[in-house]
């Protein structure tokens, strides 16, 4: 596709990245600690040259080309991903998880890790196209619907895409009061509000406080926002309030009747005049070609303004206990940090078709503040969003083709992104774009932005302070320092409010410190008297010193089933594979203590209590099922149990079957392999899968050599 001839257009003079062979090298990046890393991605973010690549086509990719370069260029997930470092991430977790890290979530972890390499391909500055063959092919690999390299819907993506990086990256925390009261206090008011229409008061709020394990995410912390929707019965008057999360905002383009209901409902402020349209566009409307364009603000309102659940979709009420007309409203009790909008151009009905009206977005200074609910709307501080990414879709509901409008936060300069083109545009062509999907980001609040900064220069400046003293009064006694996570304080450099200070990433989910988190590259070490005025001033925490103790009971527990889970299941098909030699009788009650205790994380079982199955003479009892009172258990497995929790008598039989005669089977042959498996269970499969392959060559080898002499070298 030639480019055009503008004078901001990107220099062919740029190299361009090879997109026949796939990338071996990758950019070099410290990894000796977390300072080296920020160091390294703010270099990139400050890049004047970058974010200016463009996307090869693999094969009907534009609508992954252009949603990856606008959500590439919103300046909070250019800033928190580029500092991301995946491997302490997966290191963390698997301290805070104690398990093996499923294939499923492994999958989606691949796919965080091609995002990242591919945002910083792009904002080095030395390439004028990349190749996104990594993601496409992890994309496709995850999710069926985008496979085959077909045309897809670029909304479609966006939402899979980061779902499946929200659950690559979710952290189970157990919230301390002060972090959960902080960073829910938004919630916390609707909670308070619905509370008060349904009239729970009090009990209601107690019972959604208990103390249970919260998921977060970076994604979640950028992208995730509270949509909160009341439904009115109009039998009894009874109020039903919900409230979910959601990734983006899908607005319709509302019609002649919805927009009457909106302008009495929410007044004539909720639909502002258009700006004069030329002669050419006031005869297309006077004929019917075209219709009036419509502003954002406008959709904002009707996707807020209430609906009726009549006929068809009437609403089953709670306190009238049967389906009856109402209304619904919705609202919005807390903002994401990136408001992604979504606009509804394709309708279904009939044989479907594609709304072409116009519809008029700001470049700046979007306020959210009408749409959120009225108990919590003058709480907000920031709520003003300025435009960062625009994806637009040309062509009809069958096939077309998409285009991406980015700005770079380093610039301010607007570039049109056109599969593998990049050029400069002027913002009053972006305006004049009929969009599909918006990428808006929240402006920061100056004085919150200048507080945290002179507060976080003020910790530094005394930590120096006190360094000095020490060095004068020859003190060797250094004073311990606390430790505040790096995702907070990555928090504080790119998004517009980061909230209280949280150091959960610091400890696992039941509450306690990870191992070796005050040397790992999780924490930031500041003064006590820095870290004393940063909680008086943002609050949050848990307050987390240096040399607090590590470890925690109960997580060790978790590995210690899991490892005792994976030793049984490797005995087990070692054991499948070279055959059964006897049973071993073993207590039902004792398996099923032993099964809870792997499986729900119920207490340790004593030890194998198989005299309840036998009396005094030792001979078994009258009565006894299988599967009801007794189960059967191979050699190795019994000797494994047997070696942890002890207890006994041993019951050995041909079959499954306590009256069967009594059976010595042979004792173990004395091998090194057998005592050689791994945690995992993986270590000596291979080799005696190799083993039993080279004796059975063995033995067809001695066949072929003992056939008669009659058979012909084809037979043989």
């Amino acid at each position: 596709r030639t480019q055009g001839s503008m004078s901001g257009q990107i220099s062919d003079s740029v190299p361009e990245e090879d997109t026949k062979r796939p990338i071996k090298k990758k950019i070099n990046k410290p990894q000796a600690h977390a300072a080296a890393i920020q160091q390294y991605a703010a270099k990139l973010y400050r890049n004047h040259d970058g974010g200016k690549a463009g996307l090869a086509n693999l094969g009907n990719t534009c609508f992954l080309n252009a949603s990856l370069q606008a959500l590439m260029h919103c300046p909070p997930i250019v800033g928190m991903f580029l500092g991301f470092d995946i491997g302490q991430f997966q290191e963390a977790k698997r301290l805070r998880d104690r398990e093996p890290m499923t294939k499923a979530v492994a999958r989606k972890l691949r796919l965080v890790r091609c995002f990242i390499d591919l945002m910083r391909r792009i904002w080095t500055g030395k390439y004028s196209v990349c190749a996104p063959k990594e993601i496409v092919g992890t994309i496709m690999d995850l999710y069926r619907a985008f496979q085959n390299y077909g045309q897809h819907d670029s909304q479609e993506f966006i939402r899979c895409l980061l779902n499946g990086m929200h659950e690559a990256l979710t952290i189970k925390a157990k919230p301390s009061n002060a972090v959960e009261q902080s960073t829910n206090a938004e919630s916390d008011r609707s909670s308070a509000a619905d509370a008060e229409a349904r009239g729970t008061g009090r009990k209601e709020r107690k019972r959604k406080r208990k103390d249970k394990l919260v998921e977060y995410s970076l994604v979640s912390d950028l992208f995730e926002g509270t949509l909160r929707s009341d439904v009115t019965c109009e039998n009894c008057g009874n109020i039903s309030t919900t409230c979910e999360s959601f990734f983006d905002l899908s607005l319709e383009i509302p019609k002649e009747p919805e927009l009457k209901r909106v302008q009495r409902e929410r007044g004539e402020n909720a639909l502002p005049e258009a700006p004069q349209p030329s002669m050419f566009s006031m005869i297309t409307n006077f004929v019917g070609l075209t219709s009036q364009p419509l502003a954002l603000e406008t959709l904002l309102h009707t996707f807020c303004t209430s609906s009726d659940l009549n006929n068809a979709n009437q609403y089953r009420c709670e306190a009238c206990n049967q389906k009856v007309d109402a209304s619904k409203v919705l609202s919005l009790t807390r903002l994401p940090e990136v408001l992604c909008i979504h606009i509804k151009r394709f309708s279904y009905h009939l044989y479907g078709s594609k709304v072409g009206r116009q519809v008029l977005f700001k470049l700046q200074d979007l306020d959210m503040r009408p749409y959120l609910h009225p108990s919590i709307r003058e709480e907000f501080v920031s709520t003003r969003y300025d435009l960062y990414g625009v994806v637009r879709h040309s062509g009809g509901l069958s096939g077309g083709h998409y285009v991406s409008c980015a700005k770079s936060h380093v610039t301010g300069r607007w570039f049109l992104f056109d599969d593998r083109s990049c050029q400069a545009i002027t913002p009053e062509s972006v305006a004049s774009q009929q969009a599909y999907v918006l990428m808006y980001v929240r402006k920061p609040d100056p004085n919150l932005r200048r507080q945290l900064s002179r507060t976080l220069l003020a910790a530094g400046a005394e930590q120096a302070v006190d360094k000095e003293e020490q060095e004068k009064t020859n003190d060797t006694s250094d004073e311990v320092p606390y430790l505040v996570s790096w995702y907070w304080r990555q928090k504080c450099s790119y998004m517009s409010q980061p909230g209280p200070i949280d150091n959960r990433p610091l400890f696992c989910c039941h509450g306690l410190p990870l191992p070796g988190f005050a040397q790992s590259r999780l924490a930031v070490p500041i003064p006590r008297r820095g870290w004393e005025k940063l909680r008086a001033r943002y609050g949050g925490g848990p307050a987390v010193r240096a040399d607090a103790k590590a470890g925690c009971f109960q997580c060790d527990l978790v590995e210690t089933r899991s490892r005792e889970k994976e030793r049984i299941m490797s005995l087990e098909r070692r054991s499948a594979r070279k055959g059964v030699d006897g049973w071993y009788i073993v207590d039902e009650t004792w398996m099923k203590s032993w099964r809870d205790f792997i499986v729900k994380g119920e207490p340790r079982p004593g030890p194998i209590s198989n005299g309840n199955l036998l009396r005094p003479d030792g001979s078994p009892k009258k009565g006894l099922h299988p599967a009801k009172h007794y189960r059967g258990l191979i050699a190795p497995v019994w000797r494994e149990l047997l070696s942890i929790y002890g207890g006994g008598p041993e019951i050995v039989r041909m079959k499954i079957s306590i009256y069967a005669p009594s059976y010595k089977p042979p004792p173990p042959r004395p091998s090194s392999s057998q005592e050689g498996i791994d945690a995992n269970g993986e270590g000596e499969d291979s080799g005696q899968e190799m083993g039993g392959e080279i004796d059975r060559r063995d033995r067809d080898r001695d066949m072929v050599t003992e056939e008669p002499e009659g058979v012909e070298a084809e037979a043989t």
